[in-house]
Formats: structure tokens, sequence, C-alpha cells
């Protein structure tokens, strides 16, 4: 299975990496990736809740230089997730990886 047309297996990929610098962030898929439809230019969103954000744009660079699918990384903190991105996006469209 390809993963250019997987997101689950994208997410995954992001999530090894992502956690060889932050074993504790936890990772989830939103958007188009989850609720569809897809477009052949749509990109993966991918949420990434970590402590670490003063490192995010490292993380992300990281994650663009081994991942060839086009990624649309968000990166947060716990408390930003619980008091934002949760109030935002319905809990159906926001799938654990």
């Amino acid at each position: 299975m390809k993963s250019r047309n997987n997101p689950l297996e994208v997410a995954v990929k992001v999530k090894r990496i992502v956690q060889s610098i932050d074993p504790e962030a936890r990772f989830f898929l939103f958007g188009s990736a989850v609720c569809g439809p897809r477009t052949a230019a749509g990109d993966i969103d991918v949420l990434v809740v970590s402590e670490f954000v003063d490192r995010k744009y490292d993380v992300m660079v990281s994650v663009y230089e081994e991942v060839l699918e086009p990624v649309e990384g968000h990166v947060t903190t716990r408390v930003k997730f619980e008091t934002w991105y949760k109030r935002f996006i319905p809990s159906g469209e926001l799938v654990e990886v």
C-alpha cells in the first residue's frame, strides 16, 4: 500500500519522526483526511500536541525532509489543544494516531 494515498500511513511517519524528539507527543489526523473529500491537490492535516512547541519549526523541517506527501503540520500545546482545537474541530473529525 502506498502512503501517498493513505493519510493514516503518512501520520504514522510523522509520529515516528516527532517522537524521536518528544516521545510524549500525541498525534491527530483531521480535515479532509478524515471527513473527505480529499483531492489530488489536498494536503494531509496532522495535529501534533507537544510541550516542545518552541522547537516546532525544527520538528516540521525534519518531517518535510523525510515525508514526501503534502503534510500540513499543526503543532500546539496540550492546553491549547484542550481549549482551542477541541472547541472548533468536532470530535468525529479528530482521529488520534
